[in-house]
């Protein structure tokens, strides 16, 4: 029996996807749903900041990050809840995408990830296997993978 959900999003159409399907399969086992994306570990070293700082350039931080992060889980709330959910949570880590993924579905318990095959970074996982290929195999619960 399929009791907790977790969707991993990262605004992708693929993703977008995956959030109507994990939907639509959380109504019909009445399964509580996390909502679930994580922002990748930006780190500028301190010299660049500094010189950043100096010229008065703009540089991306962790606020901005997360802002995104937060426009990302409240447009698939919205899918979520068009599709006629009402337990729903949502959640953002920083961390290596599929490890912390996984990571957050075996501490929420969850009983099937649900991510899109394709994400926002196609090149990266071109070379190095994609996030969704990485979340099936170090999962213990598992994977749907919606294209």
């Amino acid at each position: 029996m399929i009791k907790r959900i977790l969707i991993a999003v990262d605004g992708s159409q693929h993703s977008l996807q995956s959030v109507e399907l994990g939907s639509k399969i959380a109504m019909a086992m009445n399964a509580k749903v996390m909502l679930f994306h994580v922002v990748k570990p930006y780190r500028l070293p301190d010299s660049l900041k500094r010189f950043a700082k100096a010229e008065h350039m703009a540089t991306i931080d962790a606020d901005l990050l997360n802002q995104g992060a937060k426009y990302l889980l409240a447009g698939a709330m919205d899918l979520a809840h068009g599709a006629g959910l009402k337990d729903v949570d949502i959640e953002t880590k920083e961390g290596p995408i599929a490890r912390t993924i996984v990571d957050r579905a075996k501490s929420f318990k969850a009983d099937m990830i649900v991510i899109g095959s394709r994400g926002m970074g196609d090149i990266e996982g071109l070379l190095r296997g994609g996030v969704s290929h990485r979340v099936e195999t170090l999962a213990q619960c598992p994977v749907l993978v919606v294209k």
